[in-house]
């Protein structure tokens, strides 16, 4: 596993890369995006109870729930950005109520970046070692999102 660098380095290197973007609060699209976010992620919990589970495809939908959300929260700043990076270090730096981890958070972007870019597969086991921690952050994150929106 590579050396991660702080959150503020990256930060402050995809501030000056151009990676953050001005972007208005869309009440609608959020909630839209939070209803289908709930919906596949009600699907992923599902897709673990199967005893012959495709672990590669539970981890990239929790990583793609877990990111979305996370990129509707960046609205309630004004901000997006298309990079996932660029993502999880707006959302550490911004919202430190939310106590999410960067090296974790960081380990498992590289994980799923491994998978999709370099076929990697995706274990049980490795599943298994951050589990949990998706569990926490897509709640919360999402009830982060609910409580902005209301």
């Amino acid at each position: 596993m590579p050396k991660i660098d702080s959150v503020e380095n990256v930060y402050d290197e995809l501030i000056s890369n151009g990676f953050y973007e001005e972007a208005q609060v869309d009440k609608a699209e959020i909630s839209k995006v939070l209803m289908m976010k709930k919906e596949d992620y009600m699907f992923a919990k599902r897709w673990k109870q199967d005893k012959n589970a495709n672990w590669r495809l539970i981890l990239k939908t929790y990583y793609d729930i877990l990111r979305e959300l996370c990129d509707q929260l960046i609205h309630f700043k004004n901000q997006k950005t298309s990079n996932h990076q660029a993502v999880f270090a707006f959302i550490i730096l911004h919202f430190p109520e939310l106590e999410l981890d960067w090296e974790l958070l960081e380990r498992i972007r590289l994980m799923r970046n491994d998978n999709k870019y370099r076929g990697v597969d995706i274990t049980q086991q490795m599943w298994k070692s951050i589990e949990l921690t998706f569990e926490l952050y897509i709640s919360a994150v999402q009830k982060k999102v609910e409580e902005l929106l209301h």
